[in-house]
C-alpha cells in the first residue's frame, strides 16, 4: 500500500503500541510504575487534550464521548495531538505526587517523544517545533524535581 494512502494511527493505537514495546520498561522499578504513568497520561489526555483539537475533531470527540466517554480524545486523534499535549503533562500540576513516579513519568514522556520520532509517526511542518517543546518541558520538569532554581 502506498505510504500516502495509509490511514493515520490513532492516539489510542499509538499509545498501545508504545507501551507494549516501551523501551523504558527495562528496569523492574520503572516497569512497576508504568501502569500508573499510563493511566495518568490517559486521564490527562482525556481531561486536557481537547485544547489541541480542531473544530472538526472536537465534533468527533463529542460524538465519540456519547458512545464511550473514557479515552475518547485518543481514539479520535493521532500522534500530533498526543505529542502536542506532552509538555502540559510535564507541568508540575500534572506530575505524579511521588517523586519516583514523577521521574518515571518524565522518562516515559522522553521515551514516547523519541519513539514517535523513530517510527516516523510525526511529520509535517510543525513536527520539529512540537518535539522541541516536549524536550524543553521535560528539562524544566526535571530541573523542578531536582530543586534547581532555573526551573
Amino acid at each position: 500500500m502506498d505510504d500516502d494512502a495509509r490511514v493515520p494511527l490513532s492516539g489510542a493505537h499509538l499509545l498501545a503500541s508504545f507501551f507494549a514495546s516501551a523501551p523504558v520498561a527495562t528496569h523492574p522499578a520503572t516497569r512497576a510504575r508504568l501502569p500508573r504513568v499510563r493511566a495518568h497520561l490517559l486521564t490527562y489526555l482525556d481531561t486536557e487534550g481537547e485544547q489541541w483539537l480542531t473544530p472538526d475533531e472536537l465534533v468527533l470527540v463529542g460524538a465519540e464521548r456519547q458512545l464511550e466517554p473514557v479515552d475518547a480524545v485518543v481514539r479520535v486523534t493521532g500522534a500530533e495531538v498526543v505529542v502536542a499535549a506532552l509538555p502540559g503533562f510535564c507541568h508540575p500540576a500534572w506530575l505524579l505526587p511521588a517523586s519516583r513516579d514523577a521521574r518515571t513519568q518524565l522518562q516515559v514522556v522522553a521515551a514516547l517523544r523519541q519513539w514517535v520520532t523513530d517510527h516516523g509517526y510525526l511529520t509535517g511542518p510543525g513536527a520539529r517545533y512540537l518535539l522541541e517543546r516536549v524536550d524543553e518541558a521535560v528539562r524544566r520538569a526535571q530541573a523542578t524535581l531536582n530543586g534547581s532554581p532555573t526551573a
